[in-house]
């Protein structure tokens, strides 16, 4: 039996540690001033990949120093593909400083629309037929390209299109991500001084993180598949491997978990021990890798880049 002083001495460890750690969890996952643009919102209204879409703040990126925004996470990673393909429909690029050559095409964009629409009567009869003819076949080219963009963007899983429940359970998952990273890093941590150290308060430590954590990435992982819609395989690579890694991170936990039961139950002995080390260190290398992912759904897969 443990004195009560030693107890109390590993749960105020175990207290400051969570206050350390968790507070800087969650400044990781805010954009620094730097990829904010400076508190500069986007300078268009509409998506430019979807253009009947209005951009949604939390999907930016910069192009030639402007900040342009996006609808969703699918436009975003076609846009930075290739932002040549789609930076002509921005009308609002050339009013912000942009070279010579890129407002003269808006402003030849905008004036081809308006002559689409332009319904004066021809001066003559034979004209009339060939124009009538252009506009129809500009008419059936624009409706071919906004049939092509609609049929290649996915609203079930880009936006809020699902029950509203579901839509604002799934909203729970960013900030339910912070108790299992936390905690799993917590336990790694408090076994590696159980290790160095050979004191059990570190064991206890280590077990009391793990149970919590475990809790946390189940609970996480549920919230992150009512977020994310039910599908094997996403079209966005980033939140495809995002899904998986953090419902591995959750299956492993529960394994971890149970070796830390078998381990406490069994007589002296490393085989035990082994394998319970082996699947914590794993579970939290996995947990955040998939925090890392996470971070790239909003702000890029190079949010960290130096």
């Amino acid at each position: 039996m443990k004195a009560p002083h030693q107890q109390l001495r590993c749960f105020v460890l175990f207290a400051a540690f969570i206050l350390a750690v968790l507070p800087h969890a969650s400044r990781a996952q805010s954009p620094s001033p730097d990829s904010a643009g400076e508190g500069v919102g986007p300078v268009n209204v509409m998506c430019p990949v979807i253009t009947d879409e209005p951009v949604d703040p939390r999907f930016t990126t910069e192009y030639d120093g402007v900040t342009v925004g996006l609808c969703c996470r699918k436009c975003l990673t076609k846009f930075e593909a290739d932002p040549t393909a789609y930076i002509n429909d921005i009308a609002e690029f050339s009013t912000v400083g942009l070279d010579d050559h890129t407002a003269h095409v808006n402003a030849s964009r905008l004036d081809d629309q308006h002559a689409d629409h332009d319904h004066d009567p021809p001066a003559e009869e034979g004209t009339s037929h060939q124009e009538s003819e252009s506009h129809q076949h500009r008419e059936d080219s624009s409706m071919s390209s906004s049939t092509s963009q609609d049929n290649g963007h996915d609203h079930a899983t880009d936006h809020d299109s699902g029950p509203k429940l579901t839509t604002w359970i799934g909203k729970l998952h960013q900030p339910a991500t912070h108790l299992p990273i936390g905690l799993l890093i917590g336990a790694a941590i408090a076994e590696i001084g159980m290790i160095f150290t050979r004191k059990e308060w570190f064991r206890h430590a280590a077990g009391f993180c793990l149970v919590l954590g475990t809790l946390g990435a189940l609970g996480a992982a549920t919230l992150g598949w009512f977020n994310g819609g039910v599908a094997l395989w996403d079209s966005d690579w980033v939140q495809a491997t995002h899904r998986w890694l953090g419902t591995g991170t959750a299956a492993l936990s529960v394994i971890t978990l149970l070796f830390y039961l078998q381990m406490t139950r069994a007589e002296s002995g490393s085989h035990p021990a082994f394998w319970y080390r082996a699947s914590l260190f794993l579970t939290t290398s996995l947990v955040g890798t998939a925090g890392f992912f996470g971070g790239a759904l909003v702000y890029g897969i190079s949010h960290y880049a130096w």
